[in-house]
């Protein structure tokens, strides 16, 4: 099956174009959040035959292709099974190409450089998102990704292409199905270019659709230049002679010349000796590709400068010394016969704080130290982190103090008159205690007052202790009642010892009853007595008319009383007999 290139004369100029775009690395991996350097295009895809062919291809971007993504982007949202970063691992940008939604259009983005010393090898990383026909479409119209990579006379770099195709019903080889998609996480793929030193070469990424309008294919695509070469992961060897060779990641196959099949291979750091590592590309595990790297162990010499900072008590170790206070300290390490390395230590010990703390609350009240809350007494010990690193002990000692203030009852006086307020605390001892509003208080700071209040007031109490640990707070009303007399309503003279008798209550303003008559209900004076004592039940009336009892009903009365003032004032009302 064959991919052909149908080009306009507008699109030939692009193409002329496009090979004389000479760019370094800075921004093959899209780092700086654009696509400069890079020229995309898009078009439509058809099938002629058996062959996929890109036609109109356009300077720009269409619809929804050509997205620089970025790393809070997220996952991509059509594929639930497993989470596929719409940035590659360890960037922090990488490029949509192809259409998300629809078929027919191709997407494509393509870019060159020139192969210098340091930039040969050309590492890339894609994922990909194919939606698969099942009914209608052959092969070779369904969506597809391809990576091309040539040079400046347009000849493909030998073992560089990775050209993926959907199959009839099959899963590619690689690729998972969710669905009627299948997909490939993120692969990472190598190109070795050692041999293409100085020549321009161009990378060409396509994604495309079906050729029938419905079905989408798009990929996520990332790249980077580094060097071709095998490097150590640390210029001395461990502690027990080995050092670790580290070839280029993203290769297919590996075959060390020690028989490792990975990327590093762990090795006895012997001067001189020599290793080797042979890579296939993973776009193609055919052995004609692959390619060879070389290593010869060398003897180095490491200049190291350490910044360390720990906490009093612990220890920094170089080689076989032991640093535990702060300051620089040179130290020359041998490490048999592949490395001297000199340590450069600059040392700084922060002191760890040991605090004790004696602290009183309240009881009901709460103590908090660092994540921890204390409500009852004893001895508590915390190790607290501090902002220089190192953890401080603070050991506090919690005492709890008790206050309680009793309620108070609501008291009622004549007007003119005083009470006593009266503060109950426990436990006993020195208390401050202040009285709000003071004005009408004999003393507002004492625990027993007397108040004189002219209206009914409401007074507040706060109790606290001399050292302002507990505080407590109380409220009670005095109601004042104006100057006078209360007759009672209605009376029953059954001899139970309850209200049977009709008498008049006074309170301390009044000296006497100067007069009280009582009334039938035709006027007739049934009961009368002259000049008593308020409140006495002796002086009431027990609800007989000369000598015999009245029947029930309601009776008129009307009362003279007479004040300490000497004013005189006159009552009437009506009073209800009950048997």
């Amino acid at each position: 099956m064959g991919k052909i290139l149908f080009l306009t004369g507008l699109v030939f100029c692009l193409s002329v174009r496009l090979y004389g775009q000479k760019v370094d690395c800075g921004n093959i991996g899209f780092e700086e959040g654009s696509t400069n350097g890079w020229i995309l295009t898009n078009g439509t895809v058809e099938n002629v035959g058996t062959s996929v062919v890109y036609t109109n291809e356009t300077v720009g971007i269409y619809a929804n292709g050509h997205l620089v993504t970025k790393a809070t982007d997220g996952n991509d949202p059509k594929i639930t099974a497993e989470a596929i970063p719409m940035v590659a691992p360890g960037s922090n940008y990488s490029l949509r190409i192809g259409n998300t939604l629809m078929g027919s259009r191709f997407d494509r983005a393509k870019t060159s450089f020139v192969v210098g010393p340091d930039n040969t090898l050309f590492q890339y990383k894609f994922a990909i998102l194919l939606e698969n026909p099942t009914n209608d479409h052959q092969p070779y119209q369904k969506p597809g990704f391809n990576i091309r990579i040539y040079d400046a006379s347009g000849n493909d770099i030998a073992c560089s292409n990775y050209d993926i195709q959907l199959e009839a019903d099959n899963t590619v080889d690689g690729f998972k199905t969710q669905g009627d998609i299948q997909y490939r996480n993120w692969t990472t793929g190598a190109m070795d270019l050692r041999d293409h030193i100085g020549e321009t070469i161009t990378v060409e990424v396509t994604a495309h659709g079906c050729t029938k309008k419905k079905h989408f294919g798009y990929a996520y695509f990332d790249a980077q230049c580094t060097k071709s070469e095998v490097r150590q992961a640390a210029n001395c060897p461990d502690d027990d002679g080995y050092l670790t060779l580290v070839a280029p990641t993203g290769f297919g196959k590996y075959t060390w010349s020690n028989g490792a099949t990975t990327s590093e291979t762990k090795v006895k750091a012997n001067l001189g000796d020599k290793y080797s590592v042979k890579l296939v590309p993973v776009g193609s595990l055919d052995e004609s590709c692959e390619l060879q790297m070389d290593y010869t162990i060398e003897f180095k010499q490491s200049d190291t400068t350490i910044v360390k900072t720990i906490c009093d008590g612990e220890s920094v170790a170089v080689g076989d010394t032991t640093y535990r206070t702060s300051g620089n300290f040179t130290r020359h390490i041998s490490h048999s016969n592949v490395c001297d390395s000199t340590v450069n230590l600059q040392l700084t010990v922060n002191p760890v704080a040991k605090y004790t703390q004696n602290i009183t609350i309240c009881e009901g009240d709460s103590l908090a130290v660092g994540d921890s809350l204390y409500r009852a007494a004893g001895t508590y010990v915390n190790i607290l982190s501090t902002k220089l690193g190192c953890d401080s002990t603070v050991t506090t000692e919690l005492k709890v103090d008790q206050l309680n203030l009793a309620a108070m009852q609501n008291l009622y006086i004549t007007q003119g008159d005083s009470v006593e307020l009266h503060a109950v605390v426990d436990p006993v001892g020195n208390y401050n205690y202040v009285w709000q509003p003071p004005a009408s208080l004999l003393c507002p700071t004492c625990a027993d007052t007397w108040a004189q209040p002219a209206s009914t007031t409401l007074y507040t109490l706060k109790v606290s202790d001399i050292n302002q640990i507990c505080s407590r707070n109380g409220k009670v009303i005095v109601e004042v009642r104006p100057c006078g007399i209360y007759p009672p309503t209605a009376f029953s003279p059954n001899h139970d010892g309850e209200n049977d008798v009709f008498f008049v209550y006074g309170n301390s303003c009044v000296n006497r009853v100067r007069k009280m008559v009582i009334y039938n209900r035709w006027g007739e004076v049934i009961y009368m007595k002259e000049n008593f004592a308020a409140s006495e039940p002796s002086n009431g009336w027990d609800g007989n008319y000369k000598g015999q009892p009245t029947e029930p009903g309601v009776y008129p009365y009307k009362i003279k009383v007479e004040f300490k003032s000497g004013e005189l004032v006159d009552y009437k009302g009506i009073v209800t007999l009950l048997k």
